[in-house]
C-alpha cells in the first residue's frame, strides 16, 4: 500500500501543481491537465481497490465508514475537478483542479492517520 500512496501524493501534487500553472497562465484546462486529473483519480481507485481487497482479506479497520467514506471522497472530488475544469473554460477551472488535487493529497495523509494498518 506505501507504494500506492506514493503514486496517488505524487500524481495528486503534480496536478496540482499543472493546475496552479495553468492558472497563472490564464490558461483553461487542456488534454494535458485533465489527463492528469484522470490519472490521480485512476490511481485512488487502484488505492481503493486494494484497500477493500485487504479489509475482505481480514484488515479490519477500526472505522470502516470513515476509510470508505475517505475513499468515496477522495476519488469523487478529484472527478468532480475534473468535470469542473472541462466545463468551465476559464482559469477558474484549472484552479479547482488544482485544489481538489491538493485536498485529495491531505485526504491520503487523514486516511494513513485513521488506518495505519492498512498502508503497512
Amino acid at each position: 500500500m506505501t507504494v500506492l500512496s506514493i503514486v496517488v501524493v505524487v500524481l495528486g501534487g503534480l496536478t496540482a501543481l499543472l493546475g496552479i500553472y495553468y492558472a497563472a497562465r490564464d490558461l483553461s484546462a487542456d488534454l494535458v491537465l485533465l489527463g492528469a486529473c484522470a490519472l490521480a483519480a485512476a490511481a485512488w481507485a487502484v488505492l481503493g481497490v486494494a484497500l477493500g481487497l485487504k479489509d475482505l482479506a481480514g484488515g479490519n479497520p477500526p472505522e470502516r465508514v470513515t476509510l470508505y467514506g475517505y475513499l468515496a471522497t477522495a476519488l469523487l472530488m478529484t472527478i468532480g475537478g475534473g468535470w469542473v475544469g472541462l466545463f468551465e473554460r476559464s482559469r477558474w477551472g484549472s484552479l479547482v483542479i488544482a485544489i481538489c488535487a491538493a485536498v485529495s493529497i491531505v485526504l491520503l495523509m487523514r486516511l494513513e492517520q485513521i488506518w495505519p494498518g492498512g498502508f503497512a
